[in-house]
């Protein structure tokens, strides 16, 4: 994975990821297409699952509460320890890397480095609230009619293809 290569140290991961996030994330425009889809849900009742981890709908200025990044959230960092200690945004980390005064930030727990909030390896641990969030969402409206839209999505990608088709098969409407 590009995103977890072999690096020799901690200071050139958040080098990579500084740049990468830089330009994808914080530099981001929304799209016209986003604009149309912010739009289109304004005043509706929705929620979006997404496998994008570049924190794009929350920059297009969608609800936080509404939104599960099922990858994570590359704006985020969390303990690079296995151990659960919270995430925290990176954005001033990111910052900083750019600006040519970077330092790898440490676990305010345990003073392990920490790292991207990505499934880059068996540490990762899943936003369990935006989950919660989105099992309430889906029981609250089990009985109306819901549209499941799956954006850039196709058979390539059956981990984020084969879900949402379970899920329309379970609820017919």
């Amino acid at each position: 994975d590009a995103l977890d290569k072999d690096f020799d140290s901690w200071d050139e991961k958040w080098q990579f990821w500084s740049q990468l996030i830089n330009e994808y994330s914080v530099e981001y425009e929304p799209s016209k297409a986003m604009k149309q889809l912010k739009e289109l849900l304004n005043g509706k009742n929705y929620f979006i699952a997404t496998s994008t981890f570049g924190h794009f709908f929350e920059k297009d200025g969608f609800d936080q509460e509404k939104i599960f990044n099922i990858f994570g959230d590359w704006t985020m960092m969390q303990c690079s320890s296995g151990l659960n200690h919270g995430t925290h945004s990176d954005l001033s980390t990111v910052k900083r890397y750019i600006n040519g005064q970077g330092e790898v930030p440490k676990c305010e727990d345990c003073n392990s480095p920490m790292e991207l909030h990505m499934p880059l390896n068996a540490h990762f641990f899943p936003d369990e609230d935006a989950n919660t969030r989105f099992r309430w969402f889906l029981a609250r409206n089990q009985t109306k009619k819901v549209v499941v839209l799956e954006l850039g999505v196709d058979p390539t990608s059956p981990q984020l293809l084969d879900p949402m088709v379970k899920l329309v098969e379970q609820f017919k409407d």
